[in-house]
């Protein structure tokens, strides 16, 4: 039984690897393809299943074991779109203290009426994300402030940039949210359909 680690790895990279090693297998023969995000795993069984081979997925702490095992050549077919499938959670993005390009008053009403108004609907986010000036909405003089910390506390995760926090030398200021790295964001981006308002 051959094992390859595709954990970490940005779509359609998984699926590659699956099927370079699919290759290599004799009808059969079980291939065990690691991953560690949802989308991974449908792309991957998707590809799979599509040419034929039996696919089944086994949750582990902290990733997926796929157990493919090789049902004859396989067919030709196109690699999977790296487009999130319509049930991945939402990600909203805030990378500025405001909402689309051009007059900065009017952008930062857009935006705090955005997020007031997303209190209001059934249908949430499951993260936010705050890098960039998008930071300055998650510190204690932010006019979203308390708009943020109902939604956090309402089960809508905020990740904020380290890393931003400390370029602008405000994290002693910040008010709502987790302290969040790069690697933590983009896997978050990866596995989501991300709206940036």
């Amino acid at each position: 039984m051959r094992e390859i680690d595709c954990r970490g790895l940005p779509c359609p990279q998984p699926v590659i690897n699956t099927k370079n090693a699919l290759d290599d297998l004799s009808e059969g023969e079980t291939l065990v393809v690691l991953v560690d995000n949802e989308a991974a795993v449908k792309n991957v069984t998707r590809f799979a299943e599509a040419q034929g081979h039996e696919v089944r997925v086994e949750e582990k702490e902290g990733h997926f074991a796929l157990y493919v095992t090789k049902k004859g050549p396989g067919q030709e077919v196109s690699l999977v779109s790296c487009a999130p499938a319509q049930e991945s959670p939402v990600v909203m993005v805030f990378s500025s203290r405001g909402m689309g390009r051009g007059d900065e008053a009017l952008s930062r009403l857009l935006l705090r009426a955005l997020v007031k108004t997303l209190r209001e609907t059934k249908t949430r986010p499951k993260t936010i994300i705050c890098y960039n000036e998008g930071v300055f909405l998650v510190l204690e003089d932010s006019e979203i402030l308390e708009d943020l910390r109902a939604l956090e506390k309402e089960g809508v995760e905020i990740l904020v940039c380290g890393t931003c926090l400390d370029y602008y030398r405000v994290k002693d200021k910040l008010a709502v949210g987790q302290i969040s790295n790069m690697y933590d964001i983009l896997e978050t981006m990866l596995s989501a359909r991300v709206i940036k308002p």
